[in-house]
């Protein structure tokens, strides 16, 4: 790899040059053409450029450009960033999607405890183990110091995500100043740190979040276009084409739907690449062998044989379409639903933004509406799947704030954002969907009481299926069941008949139970189920000497039929036996 290690050598010749900080008087240049011819070598020698004749001007540049601001100190602003992000982990204390516990922090703690439970992607080789093995470390540090109590085992590793999601902060703040200056990059980073969806998932341990964490570092080491890039000198020079590709193959490691953000990327590189084989022999393909490498050996050593994730991630979600089996959406529903809520308040100054950025900046819209457009072929489609392009949308909310700070109106905006996010992420992260996270703590006290059972308690979840965390937020080795829906994988194609466990039960729950623990069978001591199904079970749980325990407010606005406002747990007395006189 000695070519990688190759200093930077830049040679520009320049017919005329601008005066330094101001932006040049383009109505006198109307009738010239300025060549600009860069050969450019970073740490791999591959983001050489030829950039000929006049480009496109964005909006911003019609109009004279305020002195450039003094950047921030980087490591006072990244502890910051740490502080904050920590406050975030701390305000969220409810319950988004599955995926945060059981694709993760449960995967972790099976590995690393011995106990928890493997879902059915996990037991057909559809996940790779890159994302949970950085739980799985923490978690055995824990052991190792003998610190594993129930509280550290939940907190920290919202703590650790929400550093990651610092410095995913700080690349944002980067990648705005690299791309339009300092006061753009302010604005940037108020706007992403003030969003509600970002608040919302920025400390939970989803891959989503790490995905969008790896693509805004990626985005700011990638070599962009000189006409693109509006920062300082040092920032302008500030591309690696070795850590872009790294961020990006951790990313698609960690998550395969990142390749539809980067291989255009990367194929935009080669295009623009003087030495494309080089690049290609040297960078990326290296690049890319030890990242999948790296991938199946930990795959390996989870699985105890060779799996290629990505390959059957793939499969199973495009060519079989097993997705669709948790839910189907209409074509435009990223445009006409996820997007817009999940912006909130900034939609408008995201459009605004791309309006005022101009033509210059037409890839990076491209690159978001491509992605969106992949994502709106597949049946299944959540919010969190954006997440790796909300830097992209705030970054262009800064261009939008930037323009009428000149103007001295965005202040009003900036005082609008903050007041219709703030109401939104505190009720988000605070009560909206609580009580399937609460009643864990509930069981986890429990489980932990010293001398009050004889025996482990037992526990039967009555509610779709993976509503709460599991052995992750109880931390001990209990025993419990909830009702499963795994597709139907006995053949890969959707069947209109096939109903999964929680199906079967909601269709009849009393029967479902009457089935299920027949005369004389060991009854769970405990039932967990949302208030809504109480009517139809109530007679049976009565005559079976089931009482109301406890109940935790969940939701005022239910999302489903089958989820309630509260979350109720009853339990069967303990029968204890008397000492012989």
């Amino acid at each position: 790899m000695a070519h990688s290690l190759r200093s930077r050598q830049v040679f520009t010749k320049i017919v005329k040059q601008p005066v330094e900080d101001e932006e040049p008087d383009h109505t006198t240049q109307s009738n010239q053409s300025t060549r600009v011819t860069t050969t450019e070598g970073n740490n791999a020698g591959s983001a050489n450029q030829l950039e000929t004749e006049k480009t496109p001007e964005p909006v911003l540049s019609k109009e004279r450009t305020s002195p450039e601001l003094k950047p921030w100190p980087r490591k006072r602003m990244l502890l910051l960033l740490i502080l904050f992000r920590w406050l975030n982990a701390a305000l969220t204390q409810t319950y988004f999607a599955p995926d945060e516990y059981w694709q993760s922090l449960e995967v972790a703690h099976k590995v690393v405890f011995g106990y928890g439970y493997l879902t059915w992607e996990w037991r057909t080789g559809l996940r790779g183990f890159a994302h949970p093995a950085i739980f799985a470390v923490l978690y055995k540090a824990l052991a190792v110091l003998q610190l594993d109590h129930p509280i550290l085992i939940i907190v920290l590793p919202r703590m650790l995500q929400g550093t990651f999601s610092a410095i995913g902060d700080l690349y944002l703040y980067k990648f705005a100043r690299r791309m339009w200056g300092e006061d753009t990059a302010r604005w940037a980073l108020f706007c992403h740190l003030s969003s509600w969806f970002v608040f919302y998932t920025a400390a939970r341990t989803l891959s989503n979040t790490m995905e969008m964490i790896l693509t805004v570092c990626g985005l700011f080491h990638y070599p962009w276009p000189l006409y693109m890039l509006k920062g300082s000198i040092s920032d302008r020079n500030s591309s690696s084409v070795g850590w872009y590709l790294f961020c990006a193959s951790l990313a698609t490691v960690m998550r395969p739907t990142a390749g539809i953000i980067w291989i255009p990327l990367c194929l935009w590189h080669l295009a623009r690449s003087q030495n494309l084989f080089i690049t290609l022999l040297v960078d990326m393909i290296p690049m890319a062998s030890a990242s999948l490498s790296c991938s199946l050996l930990i795959d390996r050593l989870f699985y105890g044989k060779w799996v290629f994730v990505h390959f059957n991630f793939l499969r199973f979600n495009t060519l079989y379409n097993i997705s669709s089996f948790y839910g189907t959406q209409s074509w435009h529903w990223y445009l006409s639903q996820g997007l817009p809520i999940i912006m909130g308040t900034h939609i408008l100054p995201f459009i605004l933004g791309i309006r005022l950025a101009g033509r210059s900046y037409r890839p990076l819209v491209i690159l978001m509406m491509w992605t969106q457009f992949i994502y709106s072929l597949l049946q299944h489609k959540e919010y969190r799947f954006l997440l790796p392009l909300v830097p992209i949308a705030m970054a262009f909310c800064g261009v939008c704030l930037r323009s009428l700070s000149r103007t001295g109106r965005a202040t009003s905006l900036a005082i609008f954002i903050l007041c219709t996010n703030l109401p939104a992420c505190l009720y988000t992260g605070l009560i909206h969907q609580r009580g399937t996270v609460d009643v864990m703590g509930y069981l986890q006290t429990i489980a932990h009481a010293p001398n009050v059972h004889f025996k482990v308690p037992s526990v039967l979840f009555l509610m779709p299926c993976h509503s709460t965390p599991y052995f992750s937020h109880v931390h001990a080795n209990i025993s419990m069941r909830f009702l499963e829906c795994p597709p139907n994988l006995s053949r890969y194609s959707m069947d209109t008949m096939y109903q999964d466990e929680a199906d079967i039960f909601f269709e009849n729950p009393s029967d479902w139970l009457k089935s299920e623990f027949k005369a004389g069978s060991k009854l769970p001591r405990y039932l967990v189920f949302f208030d809504v199904l109480l009517p139809k079970i109530k007679r049976y749980v009565s005559s079976k000497g089931y009482t109301k325990a406890a109940s935790f407010f969940h939701t005022h606005v239910p999302l489903e039929s089958r989820i309630g406002n509260n979350v109720v747990v009853y339990a069967r007395p303990l029968k204890i036996p008397l000492a012989p006189a």
